[in-house]
């Protein structure tokens, strides 16, 4: 197995489960964030790697460690559902901190460089809580057509390809088949087919030349990114699809395919119907397809990228930071008008997402974080996300829902849905101040704990001092 570093070594492998005491955390206020009430004056009891009681009164032995917590508020671990942390060999070795020291205690991977059996081996250890890190869900088995968009993908050009990959990923035990953009229709479809098939969730990009209605009917169960639903409410759609159809079926070149798919953004612009965008949202939410949204991924287009001397600058690699101050080929890729429109484009975006909401789609909160995606951020990025989702018009409590409920239930997880209740990994986190009244507490936990392991705020802010002394 490749070697993983962890620069933090005496705080990311952990004491074996069973060398750890049990922790007794008393006088805590319970934030259920399903119903948006608390419960005070509770005592939480975590052996190992789970919670085993819950209560105002909790019986435990001597040897169990007693933390009285004066009324904070606990909450569970936040969870990223689109990352890219296998980007690179070391990658891990910063996304972890960072990760835990935003409370961020679960991630999906979306497509990676490590070989499958190597991403299951270091979640193995993850999830028995030998390394410490967030829980993993290997998501990345990426299929798209030759020659494929980024390297390691599946490939599949035929449904017959696709049938064959769809049997592959299964074989390595994947935890769903993500399609991505250049799929052609029958391909996708038999992708879909087969994903089904196998009982594996199908989730991603819907691609390029595919309607959303058809994905919706072909019975995704994940969208990756926001930009194809306002491209459905456009009363252009298909006219749309057919010009890339036509383009690519006469092969036509790479720069006129981007340039097509380009022209698009004003044409949505000029032909967004709303009557339109409440039938497809219905049906979106009726067929319970989950977005990912990842709309703090417009800050890179827009240029909103912090200054190299924050701190969340300073805690990466020196060079991933170079790196990311090196021209970019997706803004090199946009056109004159790609950019005269993004403003609007971003801000059409912003109104379809209310509406998808008020509509009841569900919604995973998501970054896109990863080293080769410049200035979206491990751990910090997620919580800028759920800022957005406040800002344009989500609830509080919504905001949470979708980083703290929604995720472990569409994953499927049997230990993880959302509440702190008794035989529930205890992946969560300690808070100053209640959440539901604001957001700003996420950004300083008093405590994390992942899989157990309670990080308190000196051990935080050890892990942080690490990572910006390790920079240098």
């Amino acid at each position: 197995m490749r070697t993983i570093i962890l620069a933090l070594i005496g705080l990311f492998v952990a004491a074996s489960p069973q060398a750890r005491a049990d922790v007794l955390l008393t006088n805590v206020t319970l934030v259920d964030i399903e119903e948006g009430t608390l419960s005070q004056g509770q005592s939480i009891l975590i052996e190992g790697t789970r919670i085993t009681a819950v209560g105002p009164e909790v019986s435990v032995s001597e040897e169990a460690e007693r933390i009285d917590v004066e009324g904070r508020f606990l909450i569970p671990g936040l969870w990223d559902s689109h990352v890219h942390i296998f980007s690179s060999a070391t990658e891990p070795d910063t996304s972890f901190p960072l990760y835990l020291i935003n409370g961020v205690t679960g991630v999906r991977d979306m497509g990676a460089l490590w070989p499958i059996a190597e991403q299951q081996a270091l979640q193995t250890r993850v999830e028995a809580g030998e390394v410490l890190g967030p829980r993993l869900v290997l998501s990345g088995a990426w299929v798209d057509a030759s020659p494929g968009s980024w390297p390691g993908m599946f490939l599949a050009d035929t449904p017959e390809e696709a049938r064959s990959v769809v049997a592959r990923i299964s074989d390595e035990d994947w935890a769903a088949v993500k399609s991505y953009s250049m799929l052609d229709e029958p391909s996708y479809l038999a992708l879909a087919e087969a994903s089904e098939d196998a009982r594996l969730q199908l989730v991603g990009h819907i691609p390029e030349r595919v309607a959303l209605r058809t994905a919706i009917e072909a019975g995704q169960d994940g969208m990756e990114h926001f930009g194809r639903i306002p491209m459905a409410c456009s009363t252009e759609e298909e006219a749309m699809l057919d010009a890339l159809r036509t383009a690519m079926a006469a092969g036509a070149p790479r720069d006129e395919v981007f340039a097509i798919m380009a022209s698009r953004n004003r044409i949505i612009l000029e032909t967004w119907d709303e009557a339109r965008c409440a039938a497809i949202l219905a049906d979106i939410a009726e067929a319970d397809l989950h977005v990912s949204p990842t709309l703090v991924v417009a800050d890179f287009y827009l240029g909103n990228w912090p200054n190299a001397d924050t701190p969340r600058m300073r805690m990466l690699p020196e060079t991933v930071r170079e790196a990311w101050g090196k021209p970019d080929f997706r803004l090199e890729a946009m056109t004159d008008e790609v950019r005269s429109l993004a403003r609007e484009s971003i801000a059409l975006d912003r109104r379809t997402f209310l509406m998808a909401h008020r509509a009841g789609v569900p919604i995973l909160a998501s970054s896109d974080a990863s080293f080769a995606n410049p200035y979206l951020f491990h751990g910090f990025s997620l919580l800028d996300e759920l800022d957005l989702y406040v800002e344009i018009g989500l609830t509080l409590r919504e905001a949470l829902y979708t980083a703290t409920v929604a995720p472990p239930r569409f994953f499927r997880l049997a230990d993880q849905d959302g509440t702190i209740a008794a035989g529930r990994r205890a992946d969560l986190i300690l808070l100053d101040a209640n959440p539901l009244e604001g957001l700003a507490t996420l950004r300083r936990p008093w405590a994390v704990i992942a899989a157990g392991q309670m990080l308190d705020r000196n051990e935080l802010d050890a892990m942080e001092f690490e990572l910006l002394e390790g920079s240098k």
